[in-house]
């Protein structure tokens, strides 16, 4: 199953001056089709406008997850969290993607995070997942190269160039700003 809005609307760029017109946008939906793979459910999961949980789309999510040989759980930071010109109030995932991690994890064991976003964000519990990968913003045809990851055609090899702190506090500015 692939679950998650960024699955099917990737969050290929940031906001503000970085914002580009592609020439072609991939999606992860599409190009797991692309390369044969039969997804048995897609469920939106979370509103990328609303960062509160909306149980509609967890429950259509968990009917998805349910039974599946594994779940792609496509969830990250969003525009709304992260953007030029203002400053974040947290490090956490929107409250609606933390209770739809919560809750497809718990009828799917096999969920594998697929994260998006150009900042650092709190990992959900390592209980919640068995493997994660994170595209940051890919770019038009970061989706095709996800799947070709995933699908073991190319290595993630690539190496954080940052420090993630663990939580807020653990950042030097914390006290600051």
């Amino acid at each position: 199953a692939v679950i998650g809005d960024f699955a099917e609307t990737p969050r290929y760029q940031g906001a503000g001056s970085s914002m580009v017109n592609p020439t072609k946008l991939d999606s992860l939906k599409d190009a797991l089709a692309a390369a044969g793979l039969t997804v048995t459910g897609y469920a939106k999961g979370f509103s990328r406008t609303d960062p509160k949980p909306d149980q509609a789309l967890i429950d259509e999510a968990v009917n998805a997850a349910k039974g599946a040989e594994a779940v792609l759980l496509c969830v990250g930071l969003d525009e709304i969290a992260e953007s030029e010109g203002m400053d974040r109030l947290s490090m956490e995932l929107s409250k609606g993607q933390q209770a739809l991690i919560d809750a497809v994890s718990a009828v799917n064991r096999n969920v594998i995070l697929v994260l998006s976003g150009g900042a650092p964000f709190v990992m959900p519990g390592k209980e919640r997942y068995r493997a994660a990968i994170h595209g940051y913003l890919g770019g038009q045809a970061g989706a095709s190269a996800m799947a070709k990851a995933l699908l073991g055609e190319i290595n993630p090899s690539g190496k954080l160039n940052e420090t993630w702190p663990l939580k807020l506090e653990d950042n030097p500015s914390y006290h600051y700003f």
